[in-house]
């Protein structure tokens, strides 16, 4: 007999759960420790651990994107929905090398589709240390946030991307035709990931910034 997955979550979504599920130690606590294959040699090339981020990974995230995207990624449509606000709670996660340096990034952040409309996460930016592309660095940032946004019970995650390299983690524009974003954009790189079904039903308009503002006693 098939088993039954849960009310209102996707087959997506619950293989994500699943994945938490056959993990539980690592969705007590947001970190999971993965290695590079060197592909030569067959072995554990270097460890890297995903953690939550925090407050003291600002400076070293920001000096990171400025290295993988360049002083452009600040005039992004993306960037709209993000500036003055706070990542969703619990989603911003960094990678960090055996030294504790911080080599990856991913946030994610509460949206609004469309005037009224459902609520939703925007991925992004997605980074990784240029010296470091290839690793698996990436790959396992984005299976992390997207299993964790499953498991905290988020309906649906949009990002700004290419599709070939998304579209690995479940992502397309199939659901996004109706949707778009505040500002100059390629309308085929808006890409959505349902969670749970129907999540996407029925939403249209431009996307809106629904995030926690930042306020001046965080930068203290």
């Amino acid at each position: 007999m098939a088993a039954q997955r849960p009310e209102g979550v996707s087959p997506t979504g619950l293989g994500l759960l699943r994945q938490m599920e056959a993990g539980a130690s690592r969705a007590a606590t947001p970190s999971v420790a993965f290695g590079d294959i060197s592909p030569s040699r067959g072995e554990i090339a270097r460890a890297y651990t995903i953690l939550a981020e925090g407050v003291g990974d600002i400076e070293a995230r920001e000096a990171l994107l400025d290295r993988a995207m360049g002083p452009k990624r600040r005039k992004k449509s993306s960037e709209k929905l993000r500036r003055g606000r706070r990542p969703s709670e619990g989603l911003a996660f960094v990678a960090r090398d055996p030294s504790g340096a911080v080599v990856g990034t991913v946030r994610l952040w509460d949206v609004t589709l469309g005037e009224n409309g459902p609520a939703a996460l925007l991925l992004g930016p997605l980074a990784v240390e240029p010296s470091l592309k290839s690793g698996g660095i990436g790959s396992a940032l984005m299976h992390h946030a997207v299993a964790e946004a499953a498991r905290l019970g988020h309906g649906a995650i949009l990002l700004v991307g290419d599709a070939p390299y998304y579209g690995r983690f479940g992502f397309s524009a199939r659901r996004t035709g109706t949707l778009a974003m505040p500002g100059p954009y390629e309308r085929h790189r808006l890409l959505a990931l349902e969670l749970k079904d129907g999540a996407l039903d029925g939403a249209k308009g431009t996307i809106k910034a629904a995030g926690r503002k930042v306020k001046a006693l965080d930068f203290v």
